[in-house]
């Protein structure tokens, strides 16, 4: 049986709700760390215990009328910061960076009502005795966690976490390319591993996917995680910067199942291309499951940040996090995927940064991020399989724009 949710205000009123305000509070010390305990507890509480409340209160909002003034006489002491993000990587609530404001989602409501097409969040979906087993296992295997090393712009990049890639199976059975490598020998998945992956297909194939709209690209096929991507954080210095998933593998719409282990991290995401967007803020706790929704990899970039100090401690990992990324990969899609002069299978992505082209799946080469780009680029085209998926013309150039995507929609109008 699956966990059942209440709502925010009947875990406000629980024992739940206690342990909710401490989170709340850890988190503002995360933020002002020169401040005391006692001092933003009480900001806390005078805000309604809302934690975006009292970000706004502390960094001074600018007054509208005589009644601020007497607001600012009692933060006068505070620093104002003076650029977007602090030191930490968290950015600034400030009234000159508002565009940027973080909206921190404590609960599944929350996730629900700000991300509900994009994503979904489950504290304590796997039992614990399981969530226990899975995580001893992947501390046995560290020896396989490696940082990813790759080009970007030509410059030579290394990755703050170490990374390591389990599947059923103990070799590789498609040719899948990672920075521009082949995974040969992903690690086998143990019998925990196992355990947890059915309970993740049974969940997303038999509750997930009939409850929510297919969208046009999705494919049909039963959700299967025969991979895992494994990010491991050893330490709260180790970070995740921003991107999207590319989709060369899963291809486009698809699902990706992501369990946290071990130490609670702030996993964020905002639009990768909405201006004055905000930025969404999810505290992922150990045993929790993140769903990544058909959707989000082309809307949101996502990235977890350092920390200076924990939101929440594991009792046996500390401040290690593993922060599991289980993937269909649907098989004819890879093998009919297409592949550049370099021989590579190409990357697959969605154009944003344009309004006019914003929607458009491409290929390009794999390679780039090795520093070997052969330039080869192709417009996508999912219906065209008897030439890999690549565009005859522009006219058959495979398509998908957000409905809230105001911005793109209002373009083609005026276009037409």
């Amino acid at each position: 049986m699956y966990p059942v949710y209440r709502s925010s205000e009947h875990i406000c009123r629980s024992p739940m709700g206690n342990s909710l305000l401490s989170e709340k509070l850890e988190l503002l010390q995360i933020y002002y760390p020169d401040y005391s305990t006692t001092f933003l507890e009480e900001l806390l509480h005078s805000c309604d215990d809302d934690v975006e409340k009292t970000r706004a209160l502390i960094e001074g909002p600018q007054p509208r009328k005589r009644s601020n003034l007497y607001q600012r006489s009692i933060f006068s002491h505070i620093k104002r910061r003076k650029e977007c993000k602090d030191d930490q990587g968290f950015t600034s609530f400030s009234t000159k960076s508002y565009a940027s404001r973080v909206i921190t989602l404590y609960t599944p409501e929350d996730v629900e009502r700000h991300l509900g097409n994009f994503a979904s969040f489950y504290p304590n979906f796997l039992p614990e005795k399981l969530s226990n087993e899975l995580l001893h296992d992947l501390k046995t295997n560290l020896s396989s966690y490696k940082a990813n090393e790759f080009y970007l712009f030509g410059n030579h990049c290394v990755s703050n976490h170490s990374v390591a890639v389990f599947s059923e199976y103990s070799k590789a059975k498609l040719d899948l390319i990672y920075n521009g490598l082949l995974i040969r020998n992903p690690v086998p998945y143990t019998n925990s591993f196992s355990k947890a992956v059915q309970l993740l297909q049974d969940f997303l194939n038999d509750t997930i996917i009939p409850q929510a709209e297919p969208l046009p690209f999705q494919r049909r096929e039963k959700w299967a995680a025969e991979y895992c991507l494994v990010n491991y954080y050893e330490k709260l210095s180790n970070n995740l910067d921003w991107h999207s998933d590319r989709l060369s593998h899963i291809g486009p719409h698809n699902y990706i199942a992501s369990v946290s282990l071990g130490c609670t991290r702030l996993f964020r995401l905002r639009s990768n291309h909405k201006k004055n967007a905000p930025i969404f803020e999810i505290p992922l706790p150990h045993n929790s499951l993140l769903i990544m929704r058909p959707g989000c990899q082309e809307e949101y970039k996502h990235c977890v940040n350092s920390m200076s100090k924990s939101v929440a401690l594991h009792p046996e990992v500390g401040s290690t996090r593993f922060g599991l990324t289980f993937r269909h990969y649907p098989p004819e899609f890879i093998k009919n995927s297409p592949r550049c002069k370099c021989g590579l299978g190409m990357t697959l992505r969605r154009a944003f940064k344009s309004v006019d082209t914003r929607g458009r799946y491409f290929w390009s080469c794999e390679n780039k991020y090795q520093n070997k780009d052969c330039g080869d680029f192709h417009w996508a085209d999912f219906t065209n399989e008897s030439n890999h998926y690549v565009a005859e013309d522009l006219s058959q150039v495979s398509t998908w724009v957000s409905p809230d995507d105001v911005e793109k929609i209002e373009y083609d109008k005026k276009e037409k």
